[in-house]
This record gives structure tokens, C-alpha cells and sequence, in this order.
């Protein structure tokens, strides 16, 4: 630290004021072979000449100065909380924050694992937390004839082949019966696709054009039928036209559950749009997708935070049927804190 000091003194001469001091670990696994620190905070007061004219601050030169002392006093404030934690803690918090967890999230959670009294103490109080915060998964359930289960999302999220990924899971069961409709005849070769995909499944395919259509397949070929997994048209989220469309035909009355696509592989505020504007057609849970595409996952505790709706899968590829996972806590928790295969 004296030697630190004496840089200081050196680079910004005899009259530098020390503001502050700190020594800290940098690398390492939790805690061990880190390497010593030190930080050391200091300023030179500016000397004027008495003959300078008078420097007249305008109202938003003022603004950008306020901005940037509350933000000076934020920072200072992270610090001191940092600088308060053990070196496990530490460790734990970077972590998080590697992964794009929200910082007051961050806090909150690392404040709990305070009552750990080693590292595998933290790391589990850590899981705890983290599970709490996610909530447990909500999967496709089978309550009655037929089950019908819709996905909508934005344009390029997936819902296609997620609709075929959990139609070939359930018809695997023998005594599963399991079909599809598709309302997505805006995209080219839309419908073709999950055609190949209903062959390859062996599972009959339903096109429809408007509501009564979509309620006369029901009540007709499908309704001795299990489950039947609806693909929809994809929309922008300000695309209120094709909302409006989307709207009109998946009636709450036609529906038993509605999942919303979201890809992981977006800014959050991308996703928290998605989720705002698709409101509109009642979903009721989510299905993550493009999982394998993200380099981080902290948004999977941001989006739970934001949003009240429960995860039911994660998808992680485009392999049928294999690419696709139930997000239970542990599962999800797996891809935040690295145990995880992808």
C-alpha cells in the first residue's frame, strides 16, 4: 500500500489528495490462489488564476454534472457493498453479474448467502435463491378431450419446429393421441413444413383460415384426440394488425393453454417488449427458446422477476425431438451457474 502511494505522489505530485484505499483479490476459484491488490482513489485540486474570468454554467451543464455525481454516488455505493463481502461472496456475486443479472437482484441474493458459513454452505443457499426466484416449471398437462395448446410468438422464434419437438414427445406415448393445426399460411412453405414433420411423426395435420374453422376442426376430427398443438403466424410485437388477426382466432374458450416463445439470444428489453405487447392474446407461460444461442443466461432470473408467468420448456437446438427440456429450477439453474451441457 505505501508503495501504491508513493506512484501516486510521484504521477500527480506532493499535493495529491488521497481519497481512498483498498486492497483486493483478483482471479482464482473461489477464493483461492487470487492475486493481491491494491487500489488507491486520488485527485489533484485545480488552481485558478485569480485574473480568469468568471465560468457561467448553463442549466444543462448543470444536469450532466448532477448525472454524473449521482452516478460517482451509485458506483461508490456498489463499492462499499463489494468491498463488505468475503471473498466466497465476492466470488459468487462476479459471477452473477458475468451473467447479466440485474444488480439489485444481485445484491439481494448474495445478502442471503451471508448465513453460509463456507463455500458449500453460499453455494447452496445460492441454489435455493435461485430456485425460489424462478418458481417451478409448468409443462404441458393432459386434463381432458382434447387438450388443446397453442404457441405464439414473434416472427423467427421457433414456434414451428418447438410445436413439432413436443408433439413427437407426446406421441410417443402408445397411448397418446396427439395432432396438429396450423393457422401460419402468411410465411412461405409454413405449412409444408409442419407437414413433413406430421408424416415424419405420423400424426394427421389441420389447416385452418379463420376462428369458425379452427372450432370446427375441434369439435370434429379432433375431438376424441388427446392433445392437439396449434402453430401460429409469427407477428412483430408493435405489429398490432396481425395481433388483432392473432386475437380474433385463438379465443380463450378454444384454448387450454397458450405459450409465448421467447428467444434467450436477445437484450432483455427486447424480451420484456415481446411479453408486453403478445399480453394481448393471454399467454400463460413461457417457453424460452434459441437457449444454445445466448452467452449468457442471467435474463432467465431478469425475465422471472419482470414477469409473473411460469417457464414450461427450454429449447437448446433444432434437433426433433431431442433439443427440448422441461425448465424445472435445477435445469435452468444448471445454465446460469456453468454445470450445464450447453
Amino acid at each position: 500500500m505505501q508503495d501504491t502511494i508513493f506512484k501516486v505522489k510521484a504521477e500527480l505530485g506532493s499535493e495529491a489528495i488521497i481519497l481512498n484505499t483498498r486492497k483486493y483479490k483478483e482471479g482464482g476459484i473461489l477464493g483461492f490462489f487470487g492475486r493481491e491488490k491494491v487500489e488507491v482513489l486520488a485527485g489533484v485540486e485545480e488552481k485558478r488564476s485569480r485574473a480568469a474570468p468568471e465560468n457561467r454554467t448553463s442549466s444543462g451543464e448543470l444536469d450532466e454534472i448532477k448525472n454524473m455525481l449521482e452516478d460517482l454516488n451509485e458506483s461508490w455505493q456498489r463499492d462499499d457493498f463489494v468491498r463488505n463481502l468475503d471473498e466466497h461472496s465476492k466470488q459468487l456475486y462476479d459471477h452473477l453479474g458475468e451473467q447479466n443479472v440485474r444488480e439489485d437482484l444481485r445484491k439481494e441474493i448474495i445478502q442471503e448467502i451471508a448465513a453460509g458459513q463456507n463455500r458449500d454452505e453460499k453455494l447452496e443457499i445460492l441454489r435455493d435463491s435461485l430456485v425460489d426466484l424462478m418458481g417451478e416449471s409448468c409443462p404441458v398437462t393432459v386434463d381432458g378431450r382434447p387438450h388443446v395448446v397453442a404457441l405464439i410468438g414473434p416472427t423467427g422464434v421457433g414456434k414451428t419446429t418447438t410445436a413439432a419437438k413436443l408433439a413427437a414427445r407426446f406421441a410417443d406415448r402408445s397411448e397418446m393421441k396427439v395432432g396438429f393445426i396450423t393457422a401460419d399460411t402468411y410465411r412461405i412453405a409454413a405449412v409444408q413444413q409442419l407437414k413433413t414433420y406430421s408424416d415424419i411423426i405420423n400424426i394427421p395435420l389441420e389447416v385452418v383460415y379463420s376462428r369458425e374453422e379452427f372450432a370446427s376442426v375441434l369439435a370434429g376430427d379432433f375431438r376424441n384426440y388427446d392433445l392437439v398443438f396449434v402453430d401460429t403466424p409469427g407477428s412483430s410485437w408493435d405489429d398490432k394488425l396481425q395481433l388483432g388477426r392473432l386475437q380474433k382466432l385463438l379465443t380463450a374458450e378454444l384454448l387450454d393453454e397458450v405459450h409465448l416463445l421467447i428467444s434467450l439470444n436477445q437484450k432483455l428489453s427486447n424480451m420484456l417488449a415481446v411479453i408486453e405487447e403478445f399480453s394481448l392474446l393471454n399467454p400463460d407461460r413461457i417457453l424460452l427458446t434459441k437457449v444454445d444461442e445466448a452467452t449468457r443466461y442471467g435474463d432467465i432470473v431478469n425475465l422471472r422477476s419482470e414477469c409473473q408467468l411460469p417457464f414450461s420448456y427450454y429449447s437448446c437446438g433444432q434437433d426433433v425431438p431431442d433439443d427440448l427440456e422441461k425448465a424445472s429450477p435445477r435445469h435452468l439453474l444448471s445454465l446460469l451457474l456453468g454445470d450445464g451441457d450447453v
